[in-house]
């Protein structure tokens, strides 16, 4: 009687530790790859925080319709935190956190949008490009540019760019 007792809370344990492990690879699986970018600009800096989904063989511009909004990223959203305030085009975006999706216009035409309590803010025309071989998990940079600096999203062939300015 006593071996069984012992067998069956054997059993348990297995189980649990079982149930433990899959639960750690999904909270994992949800967390995701996070990507992380900065620029330091006119003695302040700029950085971006977002999410790494993988192409896995999909076709980014078929998952898209003209209107969609994107929101450059997985899981968390893509924030833009900033402790200067910045310029994009003629519109200015006060220093803070904010939260940047990509609006599909149609073949050739995105918007970056700068978002704060899911009301739009900025609209800004990306600059639209390709790039020569596929970008498999997204890929947000930061870089210098002039005086101010540039933010280009990559993914798949998909290659946007949006330029900024300190304010």
């Amino acid at each position: 009687k006593e071996a069984k007792e012992i067998a069956r809370m054997k059993r348990i344990g297995l189980m649990l530790a079982g149930i433990g492990l899959l639960a750690t690879v999904l909270l994992a699986q949800m967390a995701g790859d996070r990507g992380q970018t900065s620029l330091e600009l006119s003695g302040g800096k700029v950085s971006i925080e977002y999410g790494r989904p993988a192409l896995a063989g999909r076709d980014v511009k078929s998952m898209l319709q003209p209107g969609m909004e994107w929101r450059m990223g997985s899981n968390a959203a893509t924030t833009l935190d900033t402790n200067i305030d910045l310029k994009f085009g003629n519109k200015t975006v006060a220093k803070g956190k904010y939260v940047l999706k990509a609006k599909f216009v149609e073949e050739g035409k995105w918007l970056l949008l700068v978002t704060e309590d899911d009301k739009t803010l900025v609209e800004v025309p990306m600059t639209t490009g390709t790039n020569a071989s596929p970008v498999e998990s997204v890929t947000i940079k930061l870089e210098k540019q002039g005086t101010g600096g540039k933010l280009t999203v990559s993914w798949g062939t998909l290659n946007d760019a949006a330029t900024f300015q300190k304010a």
